[in-house]
This record gives structure tokens, C-alpha cells and sequence, in this order.
């Protein structure tokens, strides 16, 4: 008796289960997830606190419909006679090739070269060049996972750190698409009027620690 008990709940668990993921498949076949979910309206505080940095102007920067920028603005702060500025683009449904965003979006559109790319402990990949004087550093912060420069280093935290268990459900339900392919494009700079190109790396690398985990902390909601 026990043991026909015992084999009639595992057929009625199993047909639940085979159910529950029967409906899931068909509503993921039928509404898409992915494509219902809006990404929530963002847009950049006028401060941000930069330890070691005064900030002196913030002043939001002029954006085309079909530049795929989202949102952006423009940073400015002071550090006895060093000035650094700072832009941000947010943008959503990206690959977040920076060396391409870089000649598409700025000053920097007429730099012929390619980014050197370095890679900071526990923050991730950026990049660095110098150009007419002023010497750049450059990278996507993530939603999740480190800082990326190349679009193969973005889809690989995009495949790490968003295809996840604690994802799946609210991806099933429509409430968020499963690969965040959200970016933060960060681009620092700083005059070599004031300082030699070896110095202003070691300036723009520290800054960049410190922004980096101040926005991953305050990351836009999907």
C-alpha cells in the first residue's frame, strides 16, 4: 500500500513538473520575453562623488535619435591644477565595441589608432590613448561583471553573469530580457599641459577605480 501511495504522488509531481514547463515553453514560443520588456527611462545625476576630486561642472551632452545613445552628460572636476573631464553614454541593446563608439560619437572620431587595453584587479578591462595633447582612458561598465573595452569581453559577462538561475523566471515572465545588454561608455581625459603622459595614465587609472565602483553601485535599473 505504501509503495502504491509513494508511486502515485511521484506520477502527480511529475506530471505537475512536466505542466509547469510545458506552459512556460509555450508562453516563451507564443509572447516572447525579450522583446515585451521596456527598459526603464534613466537620466545622469547632475553630481557624482570622485574621492581626491572637486567637482567644478556638469552639463548634460547633445544626443541624435539614431546615435543609439540613450542618455549623456558631461563631468568636470579639479584636483589642485589637474582638470579631468569625464563623459558618459548610456546605451541599451548594444555590443559595446568601444574603439568603434569612440570614432563615432566624439572628438576622438578622427583618432587613427587603436586603444591599448589594460586590465585593472577586480575592476575589469579598460582602454588608454593619447590624442591632440590630452591623454584618454576609455570602457564599458557592465550591468554586471567587470568593465569591457571589446564587444567579445561584453558578451562574455553577458553570458558569465546574466544567464543565471535567479534570471530565469523573471526572464519567463516577460520582466526583464535574459542578456542585459545594457553599457555605462565612460570616457576620461586629462590635459598633458600639467603633467607627463606617464603620470596622467597613473592619474586617469586611479580616478577610474573609483568611478567605476561608484556607477557599478548606482548601475541604472533595467
Amino acid at each position: 500500500m505504501v509503495n502504491a501511495n509513494w508511486k502515485t504522488l511521484r506520477i502527480s509531481l511529475l506530471a505537475i513538473t512536466f505542466a509547469g514547463v510545458a506552459l512556460f515553453t509555450g508562453k516563451f514560443i507564443l509572447y516572447p520575453p525579450a522583446d515585451k520588456h521596456t527598459v526603464t527611462k534613466f537620466q545622469f545625476p547632475e553630481s557624482v562623488p570622485l574621492p581626491e576630486w572637486q567637482q567644478v561642472k556638469s552639463k548634460p551632452i547633445d544626443i541624435s535619435n539614431n546615435s543609439g545613445v540613450n542618455a549623456a552628460r558631461q563631468y568636470s572636476y579639479q584636483k589642485n591644477s589637474i582638470f579631468l573631464e569625464i563623459e558618459m553614454r548610456y546605451l541599451v541593446d548594444t555590443i559595446a565595441e568601444v574603439q568603434g563608439m569612440v570614432k563615432a560619437h566624439n572628438v576622438l572620431k578622427s583618432y587613427p589608432g587603436k586603444l591599448t587595453i589594460a586590465n585593472a584587479q577586480g575592476v575589469g578591462f579598460y582602454g588608454v590613448l593619447q590624442h591632440q595633447n590630452r591623454a584618454y582612458l576609455t570602457a564599458c561598465i557592465n550591468p554586471r561583471g567587470g568593465s569591457t573595452v571589446t564587444s567579445e569581453q561584453f558578451r562574455y559577462n553577458r553570458n558569465t553573469y546574466d544567464v543565471n538561475f535567479t534570471r530565469i523566471v523573471p526572464w519567463l515572465l516577460g520582466q526583464i530580457k535574459l542578456q542585459d545588454r545594457r553599457c555605462l561608455w565612460a570616457q576620461m581625459s586629462i590635459s598633458l599641459d600639467r603633467t607627463t603622459p606617464t603620470d596622467a595614465n597613473k592619474i586617469l587609472e586611479k580616478t577610474w577605480i573609483s568611478w567605476h565602483q561608484w556607477w557599478q553601485q548606482n548601475f541604472p535599473k533595467p
